[in-house]
């Protein structure tokens, strides 16, 4: 194990639902996030919010799961919104341009008052 911590999940009141990450977000823990966007973007929930306050390192494995989580919450008219990770974690957005297509929020009650 890479030290993270298995995504949570929170379903505050309302139609979201809340993924929270924590440490490394790479190929080892990626399958499992995958697996909980698959879960909170069938359908039911209209806006899901992935928390990576905690978030201490991100590959692409990482930024692949958010994105498929994304295409899918847009084709089903819902809204994926992301917590802003630390400053080494949100430089991988950066450089890949994800900053940009990302709704990416300060913390989670900006997150949930978007949707």
């Amino acid at each position: 194990m890479t030290g993270s911590e298995l995504p949570g999940r929170e379903r505050p009141p309302g139609d979201a639902v809340v993924l929270h990450q924590t440490g490394d977000l790479d190929a080892y823990t990626a399958p499992e996030l995958r697996a909980r966007l698959h879960e909170a973007t069938d359908g039911r929930a209209r806006h899901v919010v992935v928390d990576l306050a905690d978030v201490t390192f991100i590959d692409s494995a990482g930024l692949g799961a958010l994105v498929g989580a994304h295409r899918r919450m847009q084709e089903g008219g819902g809204r994926l919104s992301i917590v802003r990770p630390p400053p080494l974690v949100a430089r991988a957005f950066e450089l890949t341009g994800l900053d940009e297509v990302f709704d990416l929020c300060d913390d989670r009650g900006e997150a949930l008052a978007r949707g």
